[in-house]
């Protein structure tokens, strides 16, 4: 349920860039609204646009085996040799720009109940909608003062890559493509206003019934919001941030749209985006979709999971040339939609995680949704087979297990000294993926090879260094770094092994290090972990200071710091990424629950003199729905499962319906049925606890 105060947001003109502006998505097409002087635009752009130009794909050379042999010798230029960079990328591109006259426009307001922008002039207001069912479609009511501006006349680079001028239609355009479908978009004016169409390859008139796209986006969106949890964490800040969180993860992920890249839909219309808009698999789309599992949105992971299941053979290739074996699977950390590697960074395509946490990320969603059928059909598959290249990568040296060179994501750069022995990274992600494994075989039947119960018994949790988690062996963190990629056995991939003492060290090092090169989507990142750590008020601190730094003035989410002085990351304050606003999502809801080795952890994240807070209706594995306050929470079954938590150690003993009384901290373990609802009060009175055994 969305309540009031957090049903609309706001931003005054002028909004001077197109990353600014106030946006809406449908999971393929998306609106940027922005503007300055009497001017008002709509950006429009598509996550499908692809111009599919240059790329690499993996060559039989550039073999595990080799890129060994370099790093071994120092070889740098064997290393750029055997990963050149190609003269042309493949990108996601600029689509169209519709200019609108209003004079003396103030503000621009955005109802998350239903989608709607709202421009108000001096004169006049305008609105504009956006259909969640007919993707193209999206319609302008208040004017038909407008110009359709493609991106060609906008964005020089379309001409550099190869781009002709468009066909000018009657009521639009059609814009041809060097090797991909041509697309374009056509305008109807009505009596109650602009409808606009974008199609591809064949011309597509736009439907014109305002009261119908209306009536459709308050039905959807309505639905939408009666689905996922509500919450407060008793700031209004921190709410807000999470519900505008929600509605661009529905906007970007949609179930029946295109998969999420770095910034969705919302593409720039002069220049090309950063990093294409590509997919990012070491860290930034992983975090873009963090939020479907907690918030119940499950089949808004299907679009991404269907796209790797149509890679199948280029996965197997890659794997055939990587390692030499027939039945594995890998991929680059940066590609496009075809798996196109956007090459030239060779610590990224040999970065075999990539692979390994789509595949981790498959068991969970069987976990929260149990779709068993995903995994029958592929997701078992994929995990066995990204097994299998972490297989032939091991090797044994008489006592343990070794990846010989990893990286550790992007510490280093492309520097010949960017990888080491056994990173932590790594070693944790192997880990989390045998053990999902193992779990995986025995609940389909499955057999798995006898030499992974060996690798799971003789390969290293983490490597150590001084006592501290290291990068990999014999580097401990020596700088403050984006990626907290040496920390992932805590989290995300929760691989377990890791003593007490060693994360006590870790932490103090990466808090001692500080925050002085980190990026945008490190941040939500780094609550998870102090979550985790038991730094709550740390935890809400961040999630408060974060769109300080890293959001404008429109609400967009940045890469880079919107000022100077906090972080010396590279880059401009205009590089609009969706990864850190959505990771926020996940670690809002991760404040009230959170799973550690098999244990749901209950509001940890909430510093202990908060008592103004509630949630309803959080996603927890096993298919747990989970509800709470300060004063009780419950547990709802919606199959058969064991469930499993620590109570709340905040100061009070609990009580479930039988009056048992349970300390705080207390271990909790029962087996539940489907349909079954488990509630537990908070004791405010001194009980003594039950004797062992009753």
């Amino acid at each position: 349920m969305l309540h009031e105060k957090n049903k609309w947001v706001s931003a005054k003109f002028p909004l001077e860039h197109v990353q600014t502006g106030i946006a809406i998505g449908n999971g393929y097409l998306g609106l940027s609204v922005w503007g300055c002087g009497d001017t008002v635009n709509v950006t429009v752009g598509c996550s499908a646009l692809w111009d599919h130009q240059g790329g690499e794909t993996w060559q039989p050379e550039q073999s595990y085996k080799n890129v060994c042999e370099a790093l071994a010798n120092q070889d740098i230029a064997r290393l750029r040799q055997l990963f050149p960079t190609p003269p042309i990328q493949p990108s996601v591109i600029p689509l169209a720009r519709i200019v609108l006259n209003l004079k003396l426009p103030s503000k621009v307001t955005l109802s998350l109940a239903d989608a709607l922008i709202k421009v108000y002039g001096a004169e006049k207001s305008l609105e504009i909608r956006l259909s969640q069912s007919d993707k193209g479609l999206f319609a302008i009511r208040g004017t038909t003062d407008y110009r359709l501006v493609p991106a060609y006349e906008l964005a020089p680079v379309l001409k550099e890559r190869g781009f002709v001028q468009p066909e000018v239609l009657s009521d639009g355009f059609i814009q041809k493509m060097p090797h991909d479908p041509a697309y374009g978009v056509r305008i109807k004016r009505t009596a109650d206003g602009v409808f606009c169409k974008f199609f591809r390859e064949t011309p597509e008139e736009a439907k014109t019934d305002w009261t119908q796209l209306e009536t459709d986006n308050k039905v959807c969106w309505s639905s939408f919001w009666e689905r996922v949890p509500e919450l407060s964490t008793g700031n209004e800040a921190i709410d807000s941030f999470y519900y505008r969180g929600l509605f661009n993860f529905q906007g970007m992920t949609a179930a029946d749209g295109f998969p999420a890249g770095l910034q969705g839909p919302w593409i720039e219309d002069t220049e090309l985006p950063p990093w294409s808009s590509d997919y990012h698999f070491n860290i930034n789309i992983e975090m873009c979709y963090w939020p479907a599992c907690r918030t119940g949105l499950f089949d808004n992971l299907k679009p991404v999971f269907c796209m790797l299941e149509g890679w199948k053979e280029t996965l197997r290739q890659n794997a055939k040339y990587f390692v030499g074996i027939e039945d594995g699977y890998t991929m680059p950390h940066s590609v496009d939609d075809r798996c196109t590697n956007l090459a030239g960074f060779w610590p990224g395509t040999i970065d075999h995680t990539c692979c390994g946490w789509m595949a981790i990320m498959m068991f969970e969603y069987y976990r929260y949704s149990g779709d068993r059928a995903f995994l029958e059909r592929f997701g078992f598959d994929f995990m066995h087979g990204t097994m299998r290249v972490y297989e032939a990568m091991l090797q044994f040296d008489g006592n343990e297990y070794f990846l010989p060179y990893e990286t550790s994501p992007e510490f280093g750069g492309n520097a010949v000294d960017a990888c080491g022995r056994n990173p932590s990274f790594h070693l944790a992600a192997l880990h989390r993926l045998l053990n999902d494994l193992f779990r995986a075989a025995e609940l389909l039947g499955k057999t798995l090879p006898a030499t992974w119960r060996k690798i799971q018994e003789k390969l290293p949790c983490y490597s150590e260094c001084d006592g501290e988690i290291a990068l990999w062996n014999g580097l401990k963190l020596p700088e403050s770094h984006r990626h907290h990629s040496h920390l992932a056995g805590i989290y995300p991939f929760d691989c377990g092994g890791i003593p007490d003492d060693v994360k006590t060290r870790s932490e103090k090092s990466w808090i001692f290090h500080g925050m002085g090169n980190w990026a945008g989507w490190s941040i939500p990142w780094a609550v998870m972990l102090h979550n985790r750590f038991g730094n709550a008020e740390m935890a809400n601190l961040l999630i408060r200071i974060w769109p300080e730094i890293f959001m404008n003035k429109g609400g967009r989410t940045l890469h880079s710091p919107s000022f100077p002085g906090f972080s010396i990351i590279w880059g401009s304050d205009r590089i609009m990424q969706m990864d850190a606003g959505l990771g926020m999502v996940a670690a809002i809801l991760d404040l009230f629950l959170y799973e550690e080795q098999g244990v749901l952890e209950i509001f940890h994240g909430i510093p202990k003199n908060q008592e103004t807070f509630h949630c309803q209706g959080i996603s927890a594995p096993g298919g747990f729905r989970f509800a709470g306050n300060h004063r009780e929470f419950s547990f709802t079954a919606t199959r058969d499962a064991e469930l499993k938590f620590h109570f709340p150690a905040r100061g009070n003993n609990w009580l479930d319906a039988n009056g048992t009384i349970y300390l705080p901290g207390e271990l909790f373990c029962t087996d539940v049925k489907a349909g079954t609802n488990l509630c537990f009060q908070c004791n405010c009175y001194s009980y003594a606890p039950r004797s062992a055994g009753n």
